[in-house]
This record gives C-alpha cells, structure tokens and sequence, in this order.
C-alpha cells in the first residue's frame, strides 16, 4: 500500500497542471452544495433566533416583512411611518412597553438607530467601553463599527448627509461616542445607537442656535426689542452639541407627531399580547401589530423552496461534472497505456496497477473534499452574511 502511495502522490506531483485542474473542479462541485446548505442553515437559525425574542413589531406599509426586517436588522425603511404618539397609545392601558426605532440615516457606514436605552436591556446588550448614551448628541458604536473605524468612547463620530442635492435638508451632526458595546455575532454589532431627539435633528425636525443675548457679532442681529431678538440667516445652527449648546435645540412642532419607522410592542404578558393583537386586527390601533416569528417563517418557507430548487441544480451540476472527471481520468489512462505495459514488464501485478490508479483518485477526492468542507465552515461560520443575503 505504502508503495502505491508513493507513485500515485509523486504522479500527481509531476503533472500539477493537470492535478489542479482536477482538484478545482471536484472541489467547486462539491462546495457549492455544502455552501447553500450552510448558508441557509446559518441564516434560518439567526433569523428565527432574533425573531422569536422580539414579541411584537408595530409599524406601517403595505409589506409586514419590510417592517419586521427594518425593527430587526436596521434594513432601509419603507416610506410610510407611525407617529410616536400612536406608539405610545399602543400600550397606554398598561398593556406592555414601547422600544420606539428611528431608522434612515447613517455614520460611519452604518445605520444610525435612534431608539431608548431600554434598548440595550431588551437585547441583552452591556457597554463594554464607555455607558450608554443619555443626552442629545451622544451614541454608543456596535463592537464592528468600533473596530471598523478605530472609534472607542470619547471620539467623535459625524453623521451621513441624507440628500447632498437637497439645500433645505439639516446638515450633518458631529456625535460624541460614550459608550462601545460587546461583540455579539448579531445586528447591533453593525449600528451605531442614539437617542430619538439626536435623529429628529439629523432629520431638520429640530435644531439649536447661538445664543443671540450674548451674540458680539452684529450681523447675527436682524432686530431687537425687549422680548424678541429677530437673527439673520448668518445665525450658526449647531452641528456638535455641549451641555450649554443642548440647551439651545428646539424641536419644530408636536414631538408626539414625529415619525418612526418602526416600534418593538413588548406586551405585559400572554394576555396583554392577545389584546393587543386583538386591537390591531379591530382596526382599533392606526397602525399594523406584526408578530415576527411568524413573518420570518414566511419568509424561510420560500428560502426553502429556492434551496430546494438550488440543491437540484447543482445535483444535475455535480452528476455531469463526475462523468466529466471520469473522461479525463479514462483519457489520462489510455495515455499512461506505455506507463502501465513498463509497470507490468517489471514485474508489477495486474492488481497493483490498478490500486495505484485507485489510490491516485482517492487522493484527488479526499483533498477535494477536504478543501470544499473548509470553505464551507469558513463562509457558514457566522450566521451574518446569511442574514444579510436573506435581507437585502
């Protein structure tokens, strides 16, 4: 045995192009099967894992996976929005408690969340550097932002410009970072958290200026009388706010119109839950209450069904490329024809021969395999990219 794997690995050795050719071939065949599988067992233990923790989602639009995917995986949000009034009046008999989601805008390439630190309990999520955000124009990074951007508590982060072509739009704000938080191979990883007010200034609901009573410079002043000091349009908004600036925002109109994008319903208990939804489905509420574990199953029942469809393909894939292998692998014999007639002149049994060649495929179907079940493992490691391919 020893001696036919020695000629088989020295044979293979010689002819490398040939060798590689064979090894890639087998190896792609036999990954991509592994990989879809992977992935797609990847994503649906993630998805159901965030979806089943998250009770309730409340918001508007026409597609409930939409919402759903926005309030658990900070998605682009659909154009229609609840008020944060209306969320607040879901729960107002005591039913449960609002975690309110403002989403649409970034920093540092990643979505800026504006929510309430209830979040992070809600998620079991602990600030490993720095605390949670508690004032206007403060945030807390997910651990790859962090790491991404260098950033840790006490720099600063400045926020994406929604629109560069809309000159009415609020400009970008430059946030304090107080707080980083654990790695924990989901979502929040890759959001950046504040507060709703800091995103209703982002968004132009509100804004902070310079306070006029001790302007120096007059063409800050347009007018003056004993109540009212009128400014010119050369009055600075704040675009970083301090203890003394936060003093100066204010917010244009009633903050319990605002928007959200979403809202998760944590109801009291399995009663309240039941009469919530009972509301919504009454048409009592002005807004849809979508239970997320079920959405995501609608979702993965046509995952599913493409997997089904996928893992066909490549099955058809697979049988033509094994009986493509097999040509090359007669090919290369019927080549070898001389090769062989030497072995047996020498003194080489029929068998032998034979377990050489077998020994020859065997090596060239177990580094194949060896190589498509490491990629495999590398790419499903972490359910997150299959997440973000179900989700995009």
């Amino acid at each position: 045995m020893r001696d036919a794997l020695f000629l088989a690995w020295h044979h293979l050795r010689h002819h490398r192009g040939r060798t590689t050719l064979l090894l890639l071939a087998l190896s792609i065949v036999t990954f991509l099967p592994l990989a879809v599988d992977g992935l797609v067992d990847a994503g649906e233990k993630s998805l159901r894992s965030r979806a089943v923790s998250t009770p309730l989602v409340a918001g508007a639009g026409e597609s409930a996976l939409d919402v759903v995917l926005s309030a658990l995986y900070f998605q682009e949000p659909s154009e229609a929005t609840i008020t944060t009034g209306i969320a607040d009046r879901v729960v107002e008999d005591g039913l449960g408690h609002v975690l309110p989601l403002s989403l649409g805008f970034r920093a540092g390439g990643a979505p800026l969340v504006g929510t309430s630190v209830a979040y992070f309990s809600f998620r079991d999520l602990n600030v490993t550097d720095g605390r949670a955000f508690a004032v206007l124009g403060e945030c807390v990074l997910g651990a790859s932002v962090a790491e991404r951007l260098g950033l840790r508590a006490g720099d600063k982060l400045t926020t994406e410009p929604v629109d560069m072509l809309n000159l009415a739009g609020a400009y970008p704000i430059r946030m304090q970072v107080v707080g980083v938080l654990e790695q924990t191979g989901g979502p929040d990883d890759e959001a950046v958290f504040t507060d709703l007010r800091t995103t209703w200034v982002v968004a132009g609901l509100g804004h902070g200026h310079e306070d006029l009573a001790k302007a120096t410079d007059k063409d800050l002043i347009m007018g003056r009388t004993e109540k009212v000091i009128v400014g010119s349009a050369k009055v600075r908004e704040y675009l970083e706010f301090d203890a003394e600036s936060i003093k100066s925002v204010h917010f244009h109109g009633d903050t319990a119109e605002f928007p959200l994008t979403a809202a998760i319903v944590i109801p009291k208990n399995a009663k309240s839950r039941t009469i919530l939804l009972g509301r919504a489905d009454g048409g009592r509420l002005d807004m849809r209450l979508m239970e997320p574990a079920v959405v995501v199953e609608q979702l993965l029942v046509e995952v599913f069904r493409v997997r089904a469809i996928m893992l066909t393909v490549l099955g058809v894939v697979a049988v033509a490329m094994a009986i493509l292998v097999a040509v090359v692998i007669a090919l290369s014999i019927r080549i070898r024809s001389r090769e062989i007639e030497t072995m047996h002149l020498v003194g080489c049994a029929p068998g032998r021969v034979v377990m050489v060649l077998g020994v020859e495929i065997i090596l060239l179907l177990v580094v194949s395999l060896g190589v498509a079940l490491a990629g495999a493992e590398w790419l499903t490691m972490s359910g997150s990219f299959a997440v973000r391919l179900f989700t995009m």
